[in-house]
């Protein structure tokens, strides 16, 4: 049986309290009732996770190094830590960390949950920044820009903490959400600790570019798959080698390890860092046009991810891929009509 609007508004209510993004005050004496477990944590530089131990979402009891932080909770952190790292700091990707969206935040701070309390989902990040759950070794006025990721997930298997940092890159960066753009990219982004490197491509890495309007057309209804038919084939044409050097690394990231001593870069390939940092970089001066030429009053939810925006993001990416080939042709937003 498929959930109902209501129920599914529950799960993302009740997710949200969980995560401190709705505070609990704002919710009925009913919700109100049901409390998250007293959760644990675990510090990695900047990164926060929160998880439990016993009940619902536990994580996995397994600590192989021994130093008593289960491995889960330990491989989640330095995954998160080593995406931004590689994103951010080697890539040059925009920093969610100085953005003028997330000012004053300082850590990225994690909730492990049970699948169940996700809508099913392996990981979920939120776009609004928010003070950091009081801890120990923190400070009362620290921010924190936030995920979950799913207690189910095995980081040294899955890379879904990966692609839920990226996906708090591109909100510090660009306010638009249309599927095809925020889940491709992150799909594509996924590469950076994943392995076998960039993945299938299913449309010329050649061109056109471009994509004729039917392609476009399909294009704009899809979710994740997007990877396949835009970001990957671009990545392909712009960077042919995607080799992610141990000085362009630092010894930190390169030789960062998971608890079972596997390292956290799987094969040390990423094609199309640059073109994708540019593509970025031009959606955050797009979405200032878009919000003019759409007359929106403010970002909601519903317009970041409504279909007037597609052409906008299109645009970006042409003009940034235009930036590395100088046969990508033009590409221009289609005059509304009022």
């Amino acid at each position: 049986m498929r959930p109902t609007r209501c129920r599914m508004l529950s799960r993302i209510v009740t997710l949200a309290v969980l995560l401190g993004v709705i505070a609990p005050d704002s919710l009925t004496s009913a919700q109100q009732k049901k409390k998250p477990h007293e959760k644990e944590h675990f510090v990695f530089d900047d990164v926060r996770v929160f998880y439990v131990t016993e009940g619902t979402g536990a994580v996995s009891p397994v600590d192989v190094d021994k130093n008593g932080v289960p491995d889960q909770v330990e491989n989640v952190a330095k995954q998160v830590w080593a995406a931004h790292q590689l994103f951010c700091k080697v890539l040059k990707f925009p920093d969610p960390f100085e953005s003028e969206r997330y000012q004053g935040v300082n850590c990225i701070q994690v909730s492990i949950l049970d699948r169940t309390e996700m809508s099913n989902l392996n990981g979920v990040a939120f776009s609004r920044a928010q003070r950091a759950r009081s801890i120990p070794e923190g400070h009362p006025t620290d921010r924190a820009i936030v995920m979950a990721i799913a207690s189910q997930v095995d980081p040294t298997k899955n890379v879904t903490p990966t692609h839920e940092t990226f996906h708090l890159i591109q909100y510090g960066t660009t306010y638009f959400k249309n599927s095809w753009y925020l889940e491709g990219m992150a799909r594509w982004a996924e590469h950076g600790t994943g392995k076998d490197g960039l993945g299938e491509i299913k449309y010329s890495p050649r061109g056109p570019w471009p994509q004729i309007p039917l392609h476009l057309q399909q294009l704009v209804k899809m979710k994740s798959e997007s990877e396949h038919v835009l970001w990957n084939p671009i990545a392909s044409r712009t960077d042919r080698d995607g080799f992610l050097s141990g000085k362009m690394l630092g010894e930190k990231l390169s030789t960062l390890t998971y608890a079972d001593g596997s390292l956290v870069l799987r094969d040390r390939f990423l094609q199309g860092g640059e073109v994708m940092r540019d593509i970025l970089i031009e959606l955050g001066k797009l979405d200032d046009v878009a919000f003019q030429d759409l007359k929106y009053e403010k970002w909601t939810e519903e317009n970041a991810r409504a279909l007037e925006n597609n052409p906008y993001i299109y645009k970006a990416t042409m003009d940034a891929l235009r930036k590395h080939d100088s046969k990508v042709g033009p590409f221009e937003i289609p005059k509304r009509k009022d």
